[in-house]
């Protein structure tokens, strides 16, 4: 294992030593805005970037750099664009999904060096989808920051904040993706996977509240910017209407003062912050005598003795209390019986309709027990198993807050994720 490491170690300095020996050309790929002219003299540098992957010939003495070595240089001298942030995790959970599959096929062979070299690529897989959270969340939060500093915000700067918004967007998904794909009862039974699993929750979570927090302050600043937007325009409205009638008296607000009290100027209360002894004013001297006058006459208030009362003999015997399901957990208990029972999808609105004790439950209240309880039962390994639980959404805009949930649909583990789409959108 050692030699072979060394081989590794050689042949990766061989590579950084090519691409070092040949950085001024590389540099003059990257400044191109097109494409890079080389001599007859630099062929065979050419060629050897390009069995490399680094660099394509495209025309007469004539070469760019590959899309990989310019993602990586932009990264480097943090010159990113809005298109080359990824946010698409479908490689990622391939790659994740062979390196699973390869795991389990080692440990059934029982070849101890195909376990550890299965174990490898399996951990490498893992850190490699958190790499993806961390450097998608980390990108856009920076870009926004900057976009966001930037005080002109025109059409074309607001296009870009709103790239950044759906950008998060498809994150936010990606992330549920590959937790929905953490469901499967491998990833819970199989020691290893449950462990790296683990621990790549717990790393990923800082990098989602982190887009969240960018998501939030997109629309914040969307917000704002629709409200002042709305505000000049009414304000250029006026302005244009005065410039058109400079001697116009605004006789329509002047008639509506006496009907609509917030166009009056209320009268100022004139006020002292303190007491002013040596003022001559007879009116002031005579308001502090009497107030004088009956502060003496005040008596301090006399304390109350209070004495509880005896709460009598202890009774010897304690009533039975029976405990009693409400009609909100007897629909739920219901409709999961039935969902695995069944191997089907339920609406929960839709069950609640249909069942003889949903007329008494409230729509608000429903919405939130009918997803809440069905989440806290599916923590358990027995049950999440069997369930998986979908919110549906109501349709929103940019400008919107939190997402409103209007339903939420509970299904057997078996129910593929196009059924549960497919049913969904039936709704």
């Amino acid at each position: 294992m050692i030699a072979l490491d060394a081989d590794y170690n050689a042949e990766v300095e061989k590579l950084l030593g090519d691409i070092a020996k040949n950085k001024s050309l590389l540099a003059r790929g990257y400044s191109a805005k097109r494409e890079a002219n080389y001599t007859e003299s630099e062929e065979p540098e050419i060629q050897a970037l390009r069995s490399l992957g680094l660099v394509r010939p495209v025309g007469d003495r004539q070469f760019r750099l590959s899309k990989q070595l310019r993602d990586i240089i932009n990264k480097g001298v943090n010159r990113r664009h809005l298109r080359d942030i990824n946010v698409n995790l479908g490689e990622y959970t391939d790659s994740l999904e062979v390196a699973v599959e390869d795991y389990l096929n080692a440990k059934k062979s029982l070849n101890e060096d195909d376990i550890e070299n299965a174990t490898d690529e399996l951990i490498s897989a893992f850190y490699e989808v958190g790499d993806f959270f961390s450097d998608a969340s980390s990108e856009i939060d920076q870009q926004v920051k900057l976009a966001i500093g930037n005080q002109a915000y025109g059409q074309k700067r607001i296009s870009v904040i709103k790239g950044y918004l759906l950008k998060l967007d498809q994150l936010q998904q990606a992330h549920e993706t590959i937790t929905l794909l953490f469901s499967d009862e491998i990833y819970s039974e199989e020691s290893l996977l449950s462990d790296e699993k683990i621990k790549f929750l717990g790393r990923t979570i800082k990098y989602i509240d982190q887009v969240k927090s960018t998501h939030q302050e997109i629309r914040t600043v969307l917000h704002m910017r629709q409200v002042r937007e709305k505000r000049t325009q009414q304000l250029r409205a006026l302005d244009a209407y005065l410039m058109d009638n400079p001697t116009a008296e605004l006789n329509k607000s002047q008639e509506r003062a006496v009907e609509s009290p917030w166009y009056r100027v209320p009268e100022p209360i004139m006020v002292n912050s303190f007491v002013d002894l040596q003022s001559n004013d007879d009116s002031l001297l005579e308001m502090y005598e009497k107030e004088i006058e009956s502060l003496s006459k005040r008596k301090p208030k006399e304390k109350d003795n209070f004495v509880r009362p005896s709460s009598g003999e202890t009774k010897s015997q304690i009533l039975a209390r029976e405990a009693v399901k409400s009609n909100s957990m007897l629909i739920i208990n219901d409709t999961i019986k039935k969902v695995i029972q069944d191997k089907c999808i339920a609406s929960m609105v839709k069950e609640k309709e249909k069942h003889s004790a949903g007329d008494d439950i409230e729509n608000s209240y429903w919405l939130y027990i009918s997803r809440v309880h069905p989440l806290r039962l599916i923590l358990e390994p027995r049950v999440s198993k069997h369930l998986k639980v979908t919110p549906v959404y109501a349709p929103y805009s940019d400008v919107d807050g939190n997402r409103t949930v209007i339903d939420t649909l509970i299904s057997h583990r078996s129910v593929s994720n196009s059924d549960i789409s497919k049913f969904k959108d039936a709704l």
